[in-house]
C-alpha cells in the first residue's frame, strides 16, 4: 500500500511541473525581428595633432644633433603659442639608416649610409580652433613632419544616449509599421541588442601657403544601433 501512495504522489508532482516547463518554452512563439539606427551630429570639442622633425645626415651624430635643435625650437614655439607641457607628449623617437641602392657606382664604391633621425610629439588641444595656430607655430620653428590631425569628443556619453534613444524609437516604428501592414499585433519584447560607435565624416585640410593654416573641424557623427525581437500575438 505504501508503494502505491509513493507512485501516486510522484505522478501528481510531474503533472504540476509539466505545465510550467511548457510555459517557459517559447519555440512556438511567432517573432518579429527589427533593426533600428540612430544618429546625432555634433561639433568636436577636442583635437589631436601629431607633428615632429626629420633630419638626415651621413653622420648619425649630426642627424641626431640637428634633430634635437629643431625639435627644441618647435617645443619652445608651442609653449609660446600657449600650449602647456602637459598637453605635449613624445610619441616617437628613432634613428635609422635610409635604404641604399645595392648596385655599386661606376667608381666601384658604395654611397655612404644616410641616417634618418625622427622625433614626433603628440599635442592634445581642448579647443579644435587652435589647430591652425599650432601647425603654424611648429612649422615656423622648424617642424617638417605633420603626421596626423584628428578631432574628437571629450565625453560622448550624452550623444551616445541620444543616439541610442533614436535607434530604439526607429526600431519600434519599424516594428509597428511591419505588424500593421501584416495585420498583426505586437506583444512583449523578447530580446534587445544594442551597439555604440561614432565616426568622423568631415575632411581635414591644411596648407602652408598662408597663415594661419586653415583647418575645418567639421562635425562628428555619433551613431547607435539596436536589434529588437518582438512577440507577435
Amino acid at each position: 500500500m505504501k508503494k502505491i501512495c509513493i507512485v501516486l504522489v510522484g505522478m501528481l508532482l510531474l503533472s504540476l511541473v509539466g505545465p510550467a516547463i511548457a510555459a517557459d518554452d517559447d519555440s512556438d512563439i511567432s517573432k518579429l525581428r527589427v533593426e533600428g539606427e540612430g544618429k546625432v551630429r555634433v561639433a568636436p570639442d577636442m583635437a589631436t595633432v601629431v607633428l615632429g622633425v626629420e633630419s638626415r645626415s651621413t653622420s648619425a651624430a649630426e642627424a641626431v644633433s640637428e634633430n634635437a635643435r629643431l625639435m627644441n625650437q618647435t617645443i619652445n614655439a608651442l609653449l609660446e603659442a600657449g600650449i602647456n607641457e602637459s598637453q605635449m607628449q613624445t610619441s616617437r623617437f628613432s634613428l635609422t639608416t635610409m635604404p641604399q641602392d645595392d648596385l655599386l657606382r661606376d667608381d666601384a664604391t658604395q654611397e655612404p649610409p644616410v641616417f634618418l633621425a625622427t622625433n614626433q610629439v603628440t599635442v592634445k588641444l581642448d579647443n579644435p580652433d587652435g589647430v591652425g595656430q599650432v601647425l603654424d607655430a611648429a612649422v615656423s620653428a622648424g617642424s617638417n613632419s605633420i603626421q596626423e590631425v584628428k578631432f574628437g569628443l571629450k565625453d560622448p556619453t550624452p550623444q551616445n544616449d541620444e543616439a541610442m534613444t533614436n535607434a530604439i524609437k526607429d526600431a519600434q516604428r519599424k516594428a509597428q509599421v511591419a505588424a500593421s501592414a501584416a495585420g498583426l499585433d505586437l506583444g512583449r519584447i523578447l530580446e534587445m541588442t544594442v551597439g555604440y560607435g561614432y565616426v568622423m565624416e568631415a575632411s581635414r585640410s591644411y596648407s602652408y601657403a598662408m597663415a594661419p593654416t586653415p583647418i575645418q573641424p567639421g562635425e562628428m557623427e555619433v551613431s547607435a544601433s539596436v536589434n529588437l525581437v518582438y512577440e507577435i500575438l
